[in-house]
């Protein structure tokens, strides 16, 4: 993985529902159901929170309830 450039809570989150794109005839996964990643945590002081998820290939940008959605935070070892 490359640097991270967003500024905000960096945590890691585990993808709960694999989420597919279609390129041409080829389906590929932008994030795999039960894998772990990176991501950021953005609140500009807005009403909305903010997620970056970096995946793989593919950086994901959702509101709170996209994420919600499609991931979980992972708790950190105390």
């Amino acid at each position: 993985m490359g640097t991270i450039a967003n500024i905000g809570k960096r945590r890691k989150c585990r993808c709960i529902k694999t989420m597919n794109i279609v390129i041409g005839k080829q389906q590929r996964d932008l994030f795999t159901k039960g894998h772990i990643y990176d991501c950021v945590i953005r609140d500009s002081g807005q009403l909305q929170i903010y997620y970056k998820i970096y995946g793989d290939e593919f950086d994901l940008s959702c509101t709170k309830d996209e994420f919600d959605e499609n991931f979980i935070l992972i708790d950190k070892k105390k």
